[in-house]
């Protein structure tokens, strides 16, 4: 007897986008040697022991196949104020390094932008394929907390920052 595959119908793409549009989400920009970049969205702990973190990226991205490269990568947590970054990161056929952008070249050769709210050193540890995105994991081998303490957000389309719920 074989196996019967359910097929339950699925939600449309559009309405998709717009239910998740309601959900805010931190911003990060992934660098790597190169250097490279990208603006991600989707970054989430998955581990502490050992310490692991996940991103997305589009399967379509032009970044990525260098990024992939990368023996070494950095998360860059945005801080509130740069909305200006995430959307530089995030646009095609533009230096991403050039100016304004500030960063250093940190260990490894790995670009740590400037400003940020923290960034973690990250090593590949595992890429799947899953859907229309490459599910990303990186072991956390190192992180430095920067000037700004309160995070960029994506929400609705647009960029802005936290502001907390008065106690």
């Amino acid at each position: 007897m074989g196996t019967r595959v359910k097929q339950t119908p699925i939600v449309d793409a559009a309405r998709f986008r717009r239910a998740l549009g309601r959900h805010a989400a931190g911003v990060v920009v992934v660098t790597g040697p190169g250097p490279v970049g990208l603006t991600a969205t989707s970054l989430t702990s998955v581990s502490l022991d050992p310490p692991l973190v996940s991103f997305c990226v589009a399967r379509d991205s032009r970044t990525w196949p260098d990024l992939r490269q990368a023996e070494f990568f950095a998360v860059n947590v945005l801080g509130g104020d740069q909305a200006a970054v995430a959307a530089r990161f995030a646009d095609r056929g533009i230096d991403r390094f050039g100016s304004p952008t500030r960063w250093r070249a940190g260990p490894y050769d790995v670009p740590i932008l400037g400003g940020v709210a923290a960034h973690l050193l990250c090593e590949p540890y595992d890429t799947i394929a899953l859907g229309d995105h490459w599910l990303v994991v990186g072991l956390v081998i190192g992180s430095e907390l920067g000037p700004s303490g309160e995070p960029l957000l994506y929400h609705h389309g647009r960029y802005g920052a936290f502001d907390p719920h008065p106690r």
